[in-house]
């Protein structure tokens, strides 16, 4: 059932959801920034976002920031960053994704949550068969892994926040 955050949802009447509505337009507002962190993780898909070209503007900036650092050392910390991307831009979906549905549906916390980790599942095994497909990218299983623990590190902090927040609310 559709709600508005923060309100009972017996209190919600049918025109509340009506398109142009508040209440519609803040929901299709949570719903619009999780479809365009979607389109963005999409965009990384490409070729114009692989290793050998983000190497090539990586790679001077950190031979900026380390003069010292030998090509295999460069290497390394190109390949830490671009993974711990993944990492990051899971997380942000998932948690993205909890937002909207929270706003969306009248549902226990886990269940949003579960539902937020298989959207956030679908969108990696896509991704990475949009990879594979990619003349210059291949696609990976340990990416999806790497991306479902980003998702789910993130969730299971917000539940844990959720949690605390309601053993110290006073009854």
């Amino acid at each position: 059932m559709l709600r508005p955050r923060g309100a009972d949802h017996r209190a919600v009447r049918g025109r509340d959801l009506q398109p142009g509505s508040r209440v519609w337009s803040e929901v299709a507002l949570e719903w619009l920034w999780v479809v365009a962190w979607v389109a963005l993780i999409q965009t990384f898909t490409g070729d114009s976002v692989s290793s050998n070209e983000t190497s090539r503007f990586l790679g001077p900036a950190l031979r900026w920031l380390f003069p010292g650092a030998d090509a295999e050392s460069v290497a390394i910390v190109n390949y830490v960053i671009r993974k711990t991307g993944h990492f990051v831009e899971y997380a942000i979906l998932a948690l993205l994704t909890l937002r909207a549905l929270r706003s969306s549906f009248n549902r226990p916390l886990a269940w949003l949550a579960a539902a937020s980790l298989a959207l956030a599942l679908a969108v990696a095994v896509i991704d990475e068969f949009r990879q594979a497909a990619a003349e210059d990218r291949t696609g990976a299983l340990s990416d999806v892994a790497l991306d479902i623990a980003g998702a789910a590190s993130a969730l299971a902090f917000a539940l844990t926040g959720a949690s605390r927040r309601m053993r110290s609310t006073p009854a």
